[in-house]
C-alpha cells in the first residue's frame, strides 16, 4: 500500500512538472478595405422563398467575389418577384457576371430580371475598413512539485 502511495505520488508529481513553456501568442487581423462601389443594380429576383435562406445564399456568393460591398434584399412575402439592390465595383465585376452568379445558385432556381442601374459618385464613396484586433494567450504554469519535494528531502 505504501509503495503504491508513493508511487502515485511520484507520478502525479512528475504530471505536475511540465516546464516547456510556450511564448505569448498574438495575432492580429490585417486592415483591409472591402470592396468600393461605384455602382449600384435593382434587379427582380424570381424563385425566392423566404428572405434569409435565399437572400443569405445571394448575399453571401455575391460578396465572397470581392467586388461586391452590399446587397439589399427587399422581401415582400406573396410576391412573385423580389427586388434586390447590389452596389458593386463595376471595374471588378460586370452587371453581366453578377446576374449569371445569381442565376446558378441553388441548381438554377433564380430567375433575374435587371430593372435599372446607377453609377456612384466616388466622393460620395465610402470605404468600410475593419479595425485591428489582437489576440493574446496567457499561460498558467503550476510549480514544479518534484522539485519542491526534493529539496525537502535533501535537506
Amino acid at each position: 500500500m505504501n509503495k503504491v502511495l508513493m508511487f502515485s505520488l511520484v507520478l502525479s508529481l512528475f504530471a505536475c512538472a511540465d516546464s516547456t513553456k510556450t511564448p505569448n501568442k498574438s495575432t492580429s487581423s490585417q486592415n483591409h478595405k472591402t470592396a468600393v462601389s461605384n455602382e449600384t443594380m435593382v434587379v427582380e429576383v424570381e424563385g425566392m422563398v423566404c428572405a434569409m435562406g435565399c437572400g443569405g445564399s445571394i448575399r453571401k456568393e455575391l460578396k465572397n467575389t470581392g467586388a461586391v460591398s452590399r446587397v439589399e434584399v427587399d422581401f415582400v412575402e406573396g410576391n412573385k418577384t423580389q427586388t434586390l439592390k447590389i452596389s458593386f465595383d463595376n471595374k471588378l465585376i460586370s452587371q453581366s457576371s453578377i446576374v449569371s452568379k445569381i442565376q446558378k445558385l441553388n441548381k438554377g432556381q433564380f430567375s433575374v430580371n435587371v430593372i435599372g442601374s446607377s453609377y456612384i459618385d466616388s466622393k460620395e464613396t465610402k470605404s468600410e475598413e475593419t479595425s485591428k484586433v489582437n489576440v493574446s494567450e496567457s499561460n498558467f504554469e503550476l510549480p514544479n512539485l518534484l522539485e519542491i519535494l526534493s529539496s525537502l528531502v535533501i535537506q
